[in-house]
């Protein structure tokens, strides 16, 4: 292991992000996914879109953050 690699705990685990439900654009080029909190199984405060090159060619651009506890009429 790295001397660099931070120590694994469990606030480590619980805060990190998991990317989720991703969808391959029709001519195979592009890859969209949501992220949202490790911690999160049912409902989460934030989900981003990311859209990303599937051959790795260029960074990841974020597409948009929803939030999902700020709902209207509630």
């Amino acid at each position: 292991m790295s001397e660099d690699a931070p120590e694994l705990t469990a606030e480590l685990v619980a805060d990190g992000v998991v990317p989720s439900q991703p969808v391959i654009s029709p001519d195979g080029c592009r890859v969209a996914y949501a992220v949202a909190p490790a911690g999160c199984k049912t409902e989460c405060r934030m989900r981003v879109i990311w859209l990303a090159a599937v051959d790795g060619s260029s960074p990841s651009a974020k597409l948009t953050a929803i939030s999902l506890t700020a709902r209207p009429g509630r």
